[in-house]
């Protein structure tokens, strides 16, 4: 009987399965560096060889070093990498694989430097390939053994190697992957962090003093300003900050800003006469050689509102810091144009409160005039009933405007920032009294039928307030409780301490308030609807100043009511620091 020869030999078979494993383990990580390990540890484990080399192209087209290994697993250091450079070359241009068993000995590589000085002989080196393209070489030899790699050695390796490429350039991608969404993760913090600065900057030299900061220290320029666009028959740039020769050397602005005006565009370039961009021109320092430099426009709506400029002299900038200030540019004109509407409000507002003050001071004039002449009709002779309602009815009136007079110059020092507060311990028991004590105040209750109770209890810490301002508070609540009650309804003021604060509570058996105006009960001019309500002289701004007053010292107000029950005003104020006790 014939025997049948085995189709592939046990050694064979052994290396296929040895190849079978190490593909297997290529398919296990992603991560570049280790994709390389084990290319180069498998390469030297399949064909026996004594060292490994990897090699593969970069960006610039230059094959580099990408690791180098040993028999054992041991990375080699760079003083040992003592391979035929005529080799790797020939099979990195050609993408045909390379076998020799003694390099000394063959015509094609015995006269080349390396093989004579390194005394190379067994060399196998085949091209790693991957979409069509040659990425690299994969080397291994033996100085020691001639004749150990064959045509075999070859064929395994090859095969190993087209898998091989495979994988390095699948962990390369991911790699990449990896690092750029890191890259973005990283900048979209960074850039968290500067809307957070942009937007706490409210007046255009601090927006513009965190951009240019940022710019600086991303870009590592040595220099830079922002300039800020100026309306007017000829549109111009005035610098808001600076930093750096930029600055210093001063900039010729008329002949930079010329190309970007009125549709400003970005430029970017490299201190050469090379640029980038549409509508660019070189960019110059007066007196001296242009630098590189990146020229960002800040944009709202199409609308140019400032310009951010960065330069160095010596090194160009790259794309990636052009591409981060066009970012860094548009985070930071909603903050310029936030800068710019927050001037224009503060500007309104100190007009109007400039309004305010100076007609208040002038309504003052004439009113204590007013006032004044009634009292003396009163003394120049005997005057009938009627003579007698007119000048009560002219008094009453003054008084009103006075009021309302003292109110809006309240709020135009509250507004403006004028109003002085001055905080001091202050003992309830004997400022309430003095503040329900008013006749003003007594005599319109009396008016009414109505009583006045105060309730306060004998051990109330004392309190950290402004006293007349206090007593301004609690004028104002007493004065809505009664005058939205009906005759007779008792009004009550009480206080009770709670925690490192005192509660101070204004209590009415009134008419009460909707849910609805409760809403709006403390902003300026509101008056409700109710009849009750609108048959009372008043200019809704009582309440409004009352909160104001409060907050201002430290506390906060709050109502309580309902449609026919009453209301109960309560508001807060700190104890003072020498009447607490450790613990509150």
């Amino acid at each position: 009987m014939t025997k049948t020869r085995p189709l592939v030999s046990s050694a064979e078979h052994a290396r296929l399965a040895a190849l079978y494993q190490v593909s297997h383990a290529l398919g296990a990580s992603l991560n570049l560096d280790e994709t390389l390990r084990i290319v180069m540890d498998s390469a030297i484990r399949l064909t026996r060889a004594e060292r490994g080399f990897l090699m593969l192209f970069d960006p610039t087209g230059a094959l580099v070093f990408r690791v180098a290994r040993d028999a054992h697993g041991e990375p080699l250091e760079e003083r040992q990498f003592e391979i035929s450079r005529t080799v790797v070359n020939q099979v990195a241009q050609t993408g045909t694989p390379v076998v020799t068993t003694d390099a000394r000995n063959d015509p094609r590589f015995a006269k080349h430097d390396s093989i004579i000085t390194f005394a190379l002989r067994s060399i196998l080196a085949v091209p790693l390939k991957a979409r069509g393209q040659i990425t690299g070489v994969l080397y291994v030899d033996n100085k020691a053994r001639n004749a150990l790699f064959g045509q075999e050695d070859l064929d395994l390796l090859g095969a190993f190697a087209g898998q091989a490429a495979v994988a390095i350039e699948n962990a390369r991608l991911y790699t990449q992957t990896d690092q750029a969404l890191a890259a973005r993760l990283a900048e979209l913090q960074t850039m968290q962090t500067i809307d957070r600065e942009l937007n706490t900057a409210l007046e255009t030299a601090q927006v513009a003093g965190v951009m240019l900061g940022w710019a600086l220290r991303r870009a590592q320029a040595e220099g830079g300003w922002v300039g800020v666009m100026e309306d007017g028959p000829e549109p111009q740039l005035r610098v808001v900050a600076g930093s750096g020769p930029a600055v210093s050397d001063q900039f010729a602005l008329g002949a930079l800003v010329s190309p970007y005006h009125p549709r400003l565009q970005m430029a970017f370039t490299t201190g050469s006469s090379q640029k980038f961009g549409p509508g660019t021109a070189p960019l110059g320092l007066a007196g001296r050689a242009a630098p590189a430099a990146v020229v960002a426009p800040l944009l709202r709506e199409g609308r140019p509102l400032a310009v951010i400029v960065v330069e160095r002299q010596r090194r160009p900038f790259d794309q990636a810091a052009a591409d981060f200030l066009m970012r860094l540019a548009d985070h930071a004109a909603i903050a310029l144009e936030n800068a710019r509407l927050y001037a224009a409000l503060k500007q309104a507002n100190d007009t109007k409160s400039e309004f305010v003050r100076t007609v208040s001071h002038e309504l003052k004039i004439p009113m204590t005039s007013i006032k004044g002449y009634t009292d003396l009709l009163k003394m120049v002779g005997p005057l009938n009933e009627q003579q007698e309602q007119f000048i009560g009815t002219i008094r009453n009136n003054v008084e009103r405007m006075s009021l309302l007079v003292s109110d809006l110059a309240d709020i135009s020092r509250m507004e403006s920032g004028r109003l002085k507060i001055d905080l001091r311990a202050l003992d309830l028991r004997a400022v309430l009294p003095e503040a329900l004590n008013q006749s003003q105040l007594r005599s319109a209750m009396a008016a009414k039928q109505q009583s006045l109770a105060l309730e306060l209890p004998p051990d109330l810490p004392l309190v950290l307030a402004d006293e007349a301002r206090l007593g301004q508070i609690i004028t104002n609540l007493i004065s809505n409780a009664y005058k939205y009650s009906p005759p007779g309804a008792p009004v009550t003021v009480a206080a009770q301490a709670e925690g490192g604060l005192v509660r101070l509570s204004v209590i009415d058996h009134g008419y009460g308030i909707a849910p609805a105006d409760q809403a709006k009960l403390f902003t300026q001019f509101f008056r409700s609807e109710e009849p009750n309500i609108r048959e009372q002289t008043g200019w809704g701004l009582g309440l409004h100043i009352t909160k104001r007053l409060v907050e201002l010292q430290g506390g906060q107000i709050n109502v309580q009511s309902a449609p026919g029950q009453g209301s109960t005003f309560a508001f807060t104020v700190p104890i003072a620091p020498s009447a607490l006790t450790p613990g509150d």
